[in-house]
This record gives structure tokens, C-alpha cells and sequence, in this order.
């Protein structure tokens, strides 16, 4: 409760309690001056009729009593217009303060936003610029942006150079490692030429070398290029050697060769069987019987008939040993075909068909088969002049070098 209310409801106090004072002292001087007329006027009367004096007094106290109770009434309705002033002024008007200061806290809030507010366009109205300090700000802006698209221009160039260089240098290291591989094949062709004959090899390296040196997509290597298919149109067109078949012949002769006859071997003649004429009544005689010992003892034998003196046996030992060394003077020989020696490869058949001429059996069917193949195979080349795959190496290493 504020001090205007305490002040207002002291005052109605004050008013009420001189109301109750003013009330109670004009029923009192109203009674006072009806008890003063009263006892006077007995006293007037008395002298002329002395009987009603006591009607009059009655009278006066019922006025007398009437006044207080109008007095009392009237004392009522101020305390009741007190107390209404009373309510009024301390529960009302709480009321009223209270609700008036909840409006009151309630515009305290709204001014504390609105201030906040304030504040804040002040501060946005500080941070705001003029047309000409944002064309300024722009312009600084724009210029920023152009120095550092260029430099990143500058950036951007050297690093497409300095790519550049790495993939030359890259590609120099390809091309070199290309160029070598290259050299190598060539270098292998012409070793499968030269020291083994294998133009089939000597093909496929050059083939190669072709397809690597197409790879490289250099004009400075075309005349390599048509110079190593010059080359393998030679191969081509040279003469053939089937070297795998006359080896698989050699192999199959040295198979053969424990199962031939032997010179001095005991030949081998179909049996021949006596059977003496004998009739069944001779048979159960003595006659008969020695001419059947007889027939018997004969067919034990074979007999031939020879021209020269017999070679000795050979012993189980030795004949195996001849087996071994003509297998050996085979296997040489297929050897030296596969690497191309010819001095070697002749050699070796001469000294098998000298073993088999004195050693074996000229007149079985399987040694004269056997002497027929070797003396084919001995009359047959086995390296013939391939053409030189020389020059394509040549003009590589010229380019190589030129580089």
C-alpha cells in the first residue's frame, strides 16, 4: 500500500470520527434545550393548573429518546459510510494499485524492449554504410578478387608447365625403356639366327619389336619399322628345316636298337620235324621204335650252312654296352641338330652306321630299315643360310644415338 492510500484512508477516518463527534454533541444539545424547555414550562404552568405537569415531562423523554435513537441511526450510517470509505480506500484501491502495478511492470518490460530495440537499430543505423562507402567497399573488393585471379593465374601456369615438364620427362623415360626393350628383341632374333637356326623364334622377336616400335606412334622409327619387315619376309622365304622331326626320328631309332639282330646271333629258322614213315603194325616193332629215336634225336639239331668263318658271341655284358654307345652316338646326334652343328651331327650318325654295319645283321629286315633311316637322315641338312637381321638393330642404335 502506497502513502497516498494510507494518507486518503487516515483522513476518512478522521472525517468519519468528527462526523460521529458533531452528531453525538447536537443530540446532546438537542436534548439539553428539550429538558430546559420542559422544566420551564412546568414552572409557568404550575401556578395555573398543577395536574399536567407530568404528562409534559413524559412527552419530553420520549423526544429525548427519539433523538438518541435518531442519533444512534445517524452514528450507524457514518460508521457505515466509514467503513465503505474504509473498504474503498484500503481494498479497492489495493486492488486498483496492484493491477496498476502489474500495467506498470508490464510497460517496464515493454519499455526494456523497446529500448532493446532501439539499440539495436541504433547499432544496425552505425553499421550501416552510405551509397559511396559501399561502391568504395566493392571497388576494393573487385580489386582484391583480380589480384588473386591472377596470382592464382600465375599459380595455374606453372603448374601446367612444370606438369608438362614431368610428363615429358616421363615419357622420355617410356620411350627410352620402350626404345631398349626394342634393342633386345632385335638383338634376340638375330641370336636365334645366327647361333640356332630358330626362325620361328627369330619371327616372333621381330614381330615384337614391330609392334612396340608401332606403340611409340614416332615417324623417326618408320624406316626401323620397314626394315624389320623386310627381315621377316626373309625369314619367311628361307628354307625350312624341320629340325623336331628328325629328332623324333633319332629318338625312335635309339628305341629300336636293343631289338636288333646281331650278326653272330643263332638264327632263327623255322623248326623242321622228321616224321619217319612208320605204320601201326612197324611201330609196335623194334625197327619201328629206333626209327622213331632216330626222327627225334634229329629234330634237337639246326643246320645251316655259312660262307665265312663265324664271329665269336658276344657276352650279355657286351651287348649291352654296344646298345648304350650306339643310344649314345644317337642322342649326340639329335643334340647337335637342335643346336645346329653340323660337323657333330654327321659324325655321330657316321660312327652309329659303322656299329651297325659291323656289329648287327645286314640281312634282317629291321636292321635294313634302320640303316635306311640313318642314312637319310646322315644326307640331310640341318642348318641352312638364313639372311641377316642385322640392320634393323643397326638403324635403331643410329636414331637411339641421334637422340
Amino acid at each position: 500500500m502506497t502513502d497516498s492510500s494510507k494518507q486518503q484512508s487516515n483522513k476518512s477516518k478522521a472525517a468519519t470520527k468528527a462526523a460521529t463527534v458533531d452528531a453525538s454533541k447536537k443530540s446532546d444539545s438537542a436534548e439539553a434545550s428539550k429538558a430546559t424547555n420542559t422544566s420551564e414550562s412546568p414552572q409557568a404552568a404550575t401556578p395555573q393548573s398543577a395536574p399536567q405537569a407530568t404528562p409534559v415531562v413524559v412527552k419530553g423523554a420520549g423526544a429525548a429518546k427519539g433523538l438518541s435513537v435518531v442519533a444512534i441511526l445517524l452514528s450507524l450510517g457514518a460508521l457505515a459510510g466509514s467503513g465503505y470509505t474504509w473498504y474503498d480506500n484500503n481494498v479497492v484501491r489495493v486492488q486498483k494499485n496492484s493491477d496498476l502495478a502489474v500495467s506498470v511492470t508490464e510497460i517496464g518490460g515493454d519499455v526494456t524492449r523497446l529500448g532493446d530495440a532501439i539499440v539495436r537499430l541504433q547499432t544496425a543505423q552505425s553499421n550501416a554504410v552510405t551509397e559511396p562507402q559501399l561502391m568504395s567497399q566493392i571497388l576494393q573488393l573487385n580489386s582484391s578478387v583480380d589480384l588473386q585471379l591472377r596470382d592464382l593465374k600465375q599459380t595455374q601456369t606453372v603448374l601446367s608447365e612444370s606438369v608438362a615438364k614431368v610428363n615429358e620427362t616421363m615419357q622420355k623415360g617410356v620411350n627410352s625403356y620402350v626404345i631398349d626393350e626394342v634393342a633386345q628383341l632385335l638383338t634376340l632374333a638375330n641370336n636365334n639366327v645366327v647361333f640356332s637356326g630358330d626362325v620361328t623364334s627369330a619371327i616372333k622377336a621381330l614381330s615384337l619389336a614391330d609392334a612396340q616400335l608401332k606403340s611409340l606412334a614416332d615417324p623417326r622409327f618408320a624406316i626401323v619399322r620397314q626394315k624389320i619387315n623386310e627381315e621377316i619376309g626373309l625369314l619367311r622365304n628361307a628354307e625350312q628345316i624341320d629340325i623336331e622331326r628328325m629328332t623324333g626320328e633319332l629318338s625312335a631309332l635309339a628305341a629300336r636298337v636293343p631289338n636288333l639282330k646281331l650278326e653272330n646271333d643263332r638264327p632263327t629258322l623255322e623248326p623242321v620235324v622228321l616224321e619217319p614213315e612208320i605204320d601201326a603194325a612197324q611201330q609196335k616193332t623194334v625197327r619201328g621204335v629206333l626209327r622213331q629215336v632216330w626222327a627225334d634225336v634229329v629234330n634237337r639239331f639246326d643246320i645251316q650252312r655259312i660262307d665265312q668263318p663265324p664271329k665269336p658271341l658276344l657276352a650279355p655284358e657286351h651287348r649291352y654296352f654296344l646298345n648304350q654307345n650306339l643310344q649314345l652316338q644317337l642322342a649326340k646326334a639329335e643334340l647337335a641338330a637342335l643346336q645346329g652343328r653340323s660337323t657333330v651331327y654327321q659324325q655321330s650318325l657316321e660312327s652309329a652306321l659303322t656299329w651297325m654295319t659291323e656289329y648287327f645283321d645286314l640281312n634282317d629286315s629291321d636292321v635294313k630299315q634302320v640303316m635306311e633311316q640313318l642314312t637319310a637322315l646322315r644326307a640331310q641338312p640341318i642348318k641352312v643360310d638364313l639372311p641377316p637381321v642385322t640392320q634393323s638393330f643397326e638403324l635403331l642404335q643410329s636414331i637411339k644415338g641421334g637422340q
